[in-house]
C-alpha cells in the first residue's frame, strides 16, 4: 500500500467536485490500485484547512478554514506526495498556478493539474524542473478534461509519429452551434447555455475560441516538445457565423463545428482554430452537445479518433483523479 498525502488547491467548482469524487471513490483505490489517498489540506485564496489524517466525506462540503494557511506551512507539516492544482490563474503571467508548481517541485511534490494559464506559457520550463526531481506533472486535466487526449497519442500511439489532429475541444460551443442547427440565433443559444449551466457568465473564451486555441497549444507543445504561444495559434470563434449557414448545412446533412488542429507542414506546425462544415462521413460529425472528439492521424496507424467525455466539474475532477492515479501506475 502507498500512501498518498494530497494538497488540493482551488475549491471553485472542479476542487469540489474532485474532492467530493476522491473521498466516495477512496475505498475503491485502496483495493484496486493499492493506493491510499489521504486529501491532508485544501487550500484556496487567504485560507485553507489542514488535516493530518486526512479530510473525511462528513467534513468535504465545510471543511474548517484557518486563515493564512498556505502551501509552504502545509508542505513543512505533512510527507511528499501530490498537489492537485485547479486555480484559476493569468495565462500572462502564469500566477498564481506558476508560483505553487514551481514550490512544489521545489519540496519535493508532483504536481497534477487542470490549470492552464500557467502551462500556456511556461510548459516547458515546469517539464524540466519536474525532470530535474524525478517528479511527473500531469496535465490532461488542462487538456479537454475526460477526453483522453494526451493518454491516446503518448500511450496508445507510442512508437507512431503523429501528422496532425483536429479535436471538438469546448463543449460550450459544440452546444451553441447544435441549437443553431435547430433554429436558434446565436444570443438565444449562448443564453440557453447560461442557463442550463454549460456556459459561464463570460463566455469568450469559449465562443471566441480562445479555450480551444490553448488546447490546441497544449496538446502541440506536449506531444511536439515544443515551445509554442498563442500568438502561433489562428483562431475564430464562433459568434459571427448566421443562422441560416447553420440551418442549411443541417438541411444538406451536414454540420458546423468548432475545430482546432494541427498539422504538419515540411518542418512547421500549423495550428488553427475556425468553425468547419463536416461531411456526414468525418469522425467526429457525431459529437453532439456538450461532448467533445478528436481525431490523430498518423504514419503508421492511419486514423484513430476518440470521442465522448463529460463535460462538467465532476468530468474535470474525473480527469484529475486519473492523472494522480497514472503517476503511481
Amino acid at each position: 500500500m502507498i500512501e498518498i498525502p494530497l494538497v488540493l488547491i482551488g475549491y471553485g467548482n472542479v476542487g469540489k467536485a474532485f474532492l467530493k469524487l476522491v473521498l466516495e471513490k477512496k475505498e475503491n483505490i485502496r483495493l484496486r490500485y493499492d493506493l491510499g489517498l489521504e486529501v491532508v489540506s485544501v487550500l484556496r485564496r487567504r485560507r485553507g484547512c489542514f488535516c493530518e489524517e486526512g479530510i473525511s466525506l462528513p467534513e468535504w462540503e465545510e471543511p474548517a478554514w484557518e486563515a493564512g494557511l498556505d502551501l509552504g506551512r502545509v508542505m513543512e507539516r505533512s510527507d511528499p506526495g501530490v498537489v492537485v492544482e485547479c486555480a484559476a490563474s493569468s495565462s500572462q503571467t502564469g500566477q498564481p498556478g506558476l508560483g505553487l508548481m514551481r514550490a512544489a517541485f521545489a519540496a519535493g511534490w508532483h504536481v497534477v493539474t487542470a490549470d492552464k494559464g500557467p502551462l500556456i506559457s511556461f510548459l516547458p520550463e515546469l517539464r524540466s524542473l519536474a525532470r530535474g526531481k524525478d517528479l511527473r506533472l500531469q496535465i490532461s486535466g488542462a487538456t479537454a478534461a475526460a477526453l483522453p487526449t494526451l493518454d491516446t497519442a503518448l500511450v496508445s500511439l507510442a512508437g507512431a509519429e503523429i501528422e496532425s489532429f483536429e479535436g471538438i475541444l469546448n463543449g460550450t460551443s459544440n452546444y451553441i452551434l447544435m441549437r443553431m442547427e435547430e433554429g436558434l440565433d446565436f444570443a438565444n443559444a449562448l443564453a440557453e447555455a447560461q442557463d442550463k449551466g454549460i456556459a459561464e457568465p463570460d463566455p469568450t473564451l469559449d465562443v471566441g475560441g480562445w479555450d480551444t486555441a490553448a488546447k490546441v497549444l497544449l496538446l502541440t507543445n506536449s506531444l511536439m516538445e515544443q515551445d509554442l504561444g498563442m500568438e502561433d495559434v489562428t483562431v475564430r470563434g464562433i459568434t459571427d457565423i448566421p443562422v441560416p449557414m447553420s440551418e442549411e448545412a443541417a438541411e444538406k446533412g451536414k454540420c458546423i463545428k468548432l475545430l482546432g488542429r494541427m498539422k504538419r507542414e515540411g518542418s512547421t506546425l500549423r495550428l488553427e482554430v475556425k468553425p468547419e462544415i463536416l461531411e456526414a462521413g468525418h469522425p467526429l460529425f457525431p459529437v453532439n452537445g456538450t461532448e467533445k472528439g478528436i481525431t490523430f492521424q498518423t504514419d503508421s496507424m492511419g486514423r484513430i479518433s476518440v470521442i465522448g467525455g463529460r463535460s462538467d466539474p465532476r468530468g474535470a475532477a474525473a480527469a484529475l483523479l486519473k492523472d494522480l492515479i497514472n503517476i503511481y501506475r
